[in-house]
C-alpha cells in the first residue's frame, strides 16, 4: 500500500516539476529580451543623428534618459537641479534650474514621431548623471511616465532614429548617450508587463527548482533502490 503511493507521489511531483519548468522556461524567454536597456551614444550637436534596434515582446512605453559623463561630485549647473517640496502630497518636482535645453526627437518609421525634452537632473551615478527624456506636452513634470499620451514602441523590432532638435550652448559637442530604458524593474514596471516583471527574481524561482529536482531525484533513488532490494530478497 505505501509503495503504490510513494509512487504516485513521486510522479505526481515530477509532473507538477515539468509544469512549472515549463512556466519558467516560457518566462524566461519572454524575460531576458526585456529586461536590459539599449545604449546609443550621441554628439550633441544639432542635426546629429543616431540609430537604435529595440526589440518588446508587446507594446511599450519610451522611457529614455540622456547619460552624460561623470564622475559623481563633479558640479554641473547646465544640467539642471530639481526638489521636491516638503510636505507635496503629490511629491511633484519643483525646478529649481531647468538647466540647458536638449530637445531629441524620435522615429521608427511606423507613425512614432515624437519630439522629446530633457528634464533636469534626475539621477547620478559613480560614472554618470541623468536627465530623464519627456514628450513635451509632460516635459514640465506634471505628469508621469504612466499618463496617457506618453510615446509608445510597438510590438516587435523597431528601428529607432534620433535626431538632435536643439541643444544648450553649454552642452554643445558634448559626446552622450541615449538610454532606451527596460519596461520592466524594480522601480518601476509599465502597465501590462507585471507578468513578466515577477521574473525579476528568476534566481530565487531557478533555486527552487534546482532545490525540488535534487529532493525528488534524491527520493526516486531511494524508492528504486528499495525496490531491487525488497526484490532480490523475496523466495523465487
Amino acid at each position: 500500500m505505501w509503495r503504490t503511493f510513494f509512487k504516485m507521489s513521486l510522479t505526481v511531483g515530477w509532473v507538477l516539476w515539468l509544469a512549472v519548468m515549463v512556466w519558467f522556461a516560457v518566462g524566461m524567454a519572454r524575460y531576458l529580451p526585456s529586461a536590459d536597456a539599449t545604449l546609443t551614444p550621441i554628439a550633441l550637436t544639432s542635426g546629429q543623428t543616431a540609430r537604435a534596434e529595440v526589440y518588446r515582446i508587446r507594446e511599450a512605453p519610451l522611457w529614455m534618459e540622456a547619460r552624460f559623463g561623470g564622475p559623481m561630485g563633479r558640479a554641473r549647473p547646465e544640467l539642471g537641479e530639481s526638489t521636491t517640496r516638503v510636505g507635496a502630497p503629490d511629491a511633484t518636482p519643483r525646478y529649481v534650474n531647468p538647466g540647458e535645453p536638449v530637445r531629441i526627437r524620435v522615429r521608427d518609421g511606423k507613425g512614432l514621431d515624437v519630439v522629446l525634452a530633457a528634464a533636469p537632473l534626475s539621477a547620478a551615478s559613480a560614472t554618470h548623471f541623468y536627465r530623464k527624456l519627456w514628450p513635451e506636452s509632460h516635459a514640465d513634470g506634471a505628469l508621469l511616465e504612466t499618463a496617457q499620451g506618453f510615446p509608445m514602441l510597438a510590438k516587435g523590432t523597431s528601428n529607432l532614429t534620433f535626431t538632435v532638435q536643439e541643444v544648450g550652448p553649454a552642452l554643445q559637442g558634448e559626446q552622450i548617450e541615449l538610454e532606451i530604458s527596460a519596461p520592466i524593474g524594480l522601480k518601476r514596471t509599465a502597465a501590462g508587463w507585471d507578468d513578466v516583471s515577477a521574473f525579476i527574481f528568476w534566481p530565487f524561482y531557478a533555486a527552487i527548482l534546482g532545490a525540488w529536482a535534487l529532493v525528488w531525484g534524491g527520493l526516486t533513488w531511494w524508492y528504486r533502490r528499495r525496490n531491487r532490494r525488497t526484490a532480490k530478497q523475496s523466495p523465487a
